[in-house]
């Protein structure tokens, strides 16, 4: 029966269920080293706080740490709508800061307001707080092109500027590891393949019989 078998069709099926089986054991691979990394964000806010990394800012192995930095002068506000720690929804106010020491510029989200015009004293001074991406301003091709993000680490301070509601403090996102999914996914056009071409093959013996 194997000496019957199509030469051509056989090769390239068997070529298919290989290559989709390589990719569904890849895809496991990088199931294992999501999982690992949800799990090392998991505990970064339980980590002790850590000085901002003035000459590194886009180090992301910070990302979601406690961080301590030092707002020298702020030089700018930003509004950007968002929630603060009880859901409740309103303006962020984010503050460009300068480090004098260091030269060194970062953002630090300082609280929110109910009025985006909100009058804010505040110039400066130690913030402390979680540390997220700052807000993405990759514009709409960018995106579509899928252009890599290179934002700088945001410190959201837990004790907010006078008259704003503390920010919602950045939790890592519960976000799901679809890799595993992908590996099923492969391994099952695997044998749905074998499956089709077995009874492919079977109607066509049979016919030669």
């Amino acid at each position: 029966m194997i000496q019957r078998l199509p030469l051509i069709p056989t090769v390239l099926v068997t070529a298919a269920v290989l290559t989709m089986v390589a990719l569904g054991i890849w895809q496991i691979g990088r199931a294992q080293e999501k999982d690992a990394r949800i799990e090392a964000l998991q505990s970064r806010p339980n980590a002790p706080a850590a000085p901002y990394p003035y000459g590194s800012s886009r180090d992301e192995a910070l990302l979601y740490r406690v961080l301590e930095a030092e707002c020298s002068r702020v030089l700018s506000w930003q509004q950007i709508g968002g929630k603060d720690a009880q859901g409740r929804t309103g303006w962020r106010q984010i503050a460009t800061c300068l480090n004098e020491p260091s030269g060194a510029t970062f953002l630090a989200d300082m609280g929110v307001s109910g009025s985006p015009n909100a009058s804010i004293e505040w110039t400066g001074g130690a913030v402390t707080g979680g540390s997220i991406l700052e807000p993405d301003t990759r514009g709409v091709i960018a995106l579509i092109l899928r252009k890599p993000r290179e934002g700088r680490l945001m410190v959201i301070a837990q004790d907010p500027a006078p008259g704003l509601s503390p920010s919602k403090q950045p939790e890592p996102r519960a976000e799901g590891n679809s890799s595993w999914a992908y590996a099923g996914q492969w391994f099952f056009f695997a044998i749905t393949a074998l499956v089709i071409y077995g009874f492919a093959v079977r109607s066509r013996l049979s016919k030669t019989t």
